[in-house]
């Protein structure tokens, strides 16, 4: 009777391997599925923004927002407020896209967000917004329109509210506009913002 040789045991797929070791693997395919793998993961919301901040592949790029977007925690939303102030324009405007898809896991994030030092970072945060959504997005906008210093902030404000403000808030755009006498172009926003909602 022959013999039938047993072949060696095949090694394990690499899908086995651990998805935050495989996170930082040397090529992109194992990234790019090592972020898919923690997608459900509230636990990966460090590693996968650690990972996202030094990612050069677009793909993984990509994996990584999708992954954290699906992950929808505050702390989810926190790491991709954080790169509103990125000097990576694609990388910027693809966390404010998935910020607006995240919905009420923005809320805390977009409070804190309307709060920064940085008028870039909240002209961003006020951005988001006109996408968010959720009941308090026009409260919020209302919120910049009424507190903001700065000029270009309660601007990004009016012109959310054009978007999805109501006849009532008409009389907070235009004293927000009365806020800065020198900058006329806010005059007309507030003019336009009002023909809109109208």
């Amino acid at each position: 009777m022959a013999l039938i040789r047993k072949h060696p045991e095949a090694p394990a797929p690499a899908a086995a391997e651990d998805p935050l070791v495989a996170l930082e693997g040397a090529t992109a395919a194992e990234r790019r599925e090592a972020a898919h793998r923690l997608a459900g993961d509230p636990g990966a919301v460090g590693p996968l923004a650690d990972r996202l901040a030094r990612e050069a592949d677009r793909s993984v790029r990509e994996a990584i927002l999708l992954a954290l977007g699906r992950i929808g925690t505050a702390e989810a939303a926190d790491s991709l407020f954080a790169l509103l102030g990125s000097e990576d324009v694609w990388l910027r405007n693809a966390a404010i896209e998935t910020l607006s898809e995240m919905d009420a896991a923005v809320i805390g994030a977009l409070d804190r967000a309307l709060s920064d030092p940085d008028s870039d970072r909240r002209i961003f945060a006020v951005n988001v917004l006109v996408s968010l959504r959720h009941p308090a997005a026009a409260d919020y906008a209302r919120r910049a329109l009424a507190e903001d210093a700065h000029v270009n902030v309660v601007a990004a404000a009016i012109d959310v509210l054009a978007e999805i403000g109501t006849p009532e808030m008409i009389p907070e755009i235009e004293a927000a506009a009365e806020r800065f006498p020198d900058a006329p172009f806010l005059r007309f926003a507030a003019r336009a913002a009002r023909r809109r909602i109208a």
